[in-house]
């Protein structure tokens, strides 16, 4: 700690680079304010709080010895991530204590079956068994090793526990975009506007479709009396209907089937309560994968249990996801390893 306290106290900040540091810190405090309202849940007094702190520890750094300013802004940036962290694990624990009631009732009313609990179980152990790990290390005078841990456990996160909206992109990344006279049998990408065949009705706005997403949730508020919004419900039903393009079309089997789309169709607040339904609609121009079997001579696209990827989206919004998600990846893969820099030169 001497050591890093002597590297900073060498440092010689001028005039230019010392505003930079104020303008650096003001981005710390709105990530700050997002954290402690976004996670903690906690109103801040005043709403500007951080944006004057921040700045403040940073220019009586410098008045003390110049070369301290640098050290606080950088824990004022690690620490987001420690806050993060802790912030992310209370919510966790709060949100499954929260609200078990109301999820019954919503579930029982729309008939929907109970999640199983072996995932949430599975998180819930594994978190306590990280911040138990951490500990350790510390009392072992070795925690600079969860600077190796940390990037391996997400590398090995996104090889075996890949989420469904991934392995569509993935997969979407990869497949060529079948003609419907042309689909081969096995995992197929396919592109056309929407034939209904079986309608279903949504279970709110009773509006007939192919199929439907809801999401409810509830308006919770503070002793402050500020608000937030929770989800306390959600459901996906799909029937079964046909794609066509300018050589065919082909019927979906739509059970299981998962939307990647960002379009809301209806909404509405009643009471504590908001509301919103997104139809999968006749007409609707979408982006597939499937499996394609054959189902008495006819082909017949459902969902892939091998892959576990079957879903819709808009082409467009595939495009957009497609040119940004990599310049994404660069930034935060990049901001990642600083981050881990500058831990390990504090903890060192």
């Amino acid at each position: 700690m001497n050591e890093l306290l002597q590297f900073f106290s060498s440092q010689q900040i001028d005039m230019p680079v010392l505003i930079f540091l104020l303008i650096f810190s003001e981005g710390t405090a709105l990530f700050y304010t997002l954290i402690f309202k976004g996670l903690f849940e906690v109103n801040i007094r005043p709403k500007y709080l951080f944006f004057i702190t921040h700045p403040l520890l940073v220019g009586i750094a410098f008045l003390v010895r110049p070369g301290w300013s640098l050290l606080v802004v950088a824990l004022l940036f690690a620490s987001i991530f420690l806050m993060g962290i802790i912030g992310m694990v209370i919510s966790f624990f709060r949100s499954r204590n929260d609200n078990k009631e109301t999820n019954k009732r919503f579930n029982d009313k729309y008939q929907t079956p109970k999640k199983e609990n072996f995932k949430s179980s599975l998180l819930s152990i594994g978190i306590l068994g990280f911040v138990g790990l951490g500990f350790w290390l510390y009392a072992e005078g070795r925690l600079s090793l969860m600077l190796l841990i940390i990037p391996l456990i997400f590398i090995l996160d996104s090889i075996f526990f890949p989420t469904s909206r991934t392995r569509f992109y993935k997969l979407q990344a990869i497949l060529p975009t079948s003609k419907m006279n042309a689909v081969a049998m096995g995992l197929v990408e396919v592109a056309g506007d929407l034939i209904e065949i079986e309608p279903l009705i949504s279970p709110h706005f009773q509006t007939p479709c192919i199929g439907y997403s809801i999401r409810i949730e509830e308006r919770r508020r503070d002793s402050d009396g500020n608000t937030t919004w929770s989800k306390i419900f959600s459901e996906r039903k799909t029937g079964t209907f046909r794609i066509k393009d300018e050589t065919g079309s082909i019927t979906v089997n739509g059970d299981g089937l998962d939307y990647y789309i960002e379009r809301i169709d209806r909404e509405v607040e009643s009471g504590d309560k908001r509301y919103y339904e997104t139809y999968l609609k006749n007409d609707d121009y979408l982006l597939l994968i499937g499996n394609a079997i054959s189902n008495n001579g006819e082909t017949l696209i459902q969902k892939d249990d091998h892959h576990g990827v079957f879903g819709v989206a808009f082409p467009h919004e595939v495009a957009i996801k497609n040119k940004f998600t990599p310049l994404y990846k660069s930034f935060f893969t990049t901001l990642f390893f600083i981050t881990l820099i500058i831990i390990y030169i504090i903890i060192s």
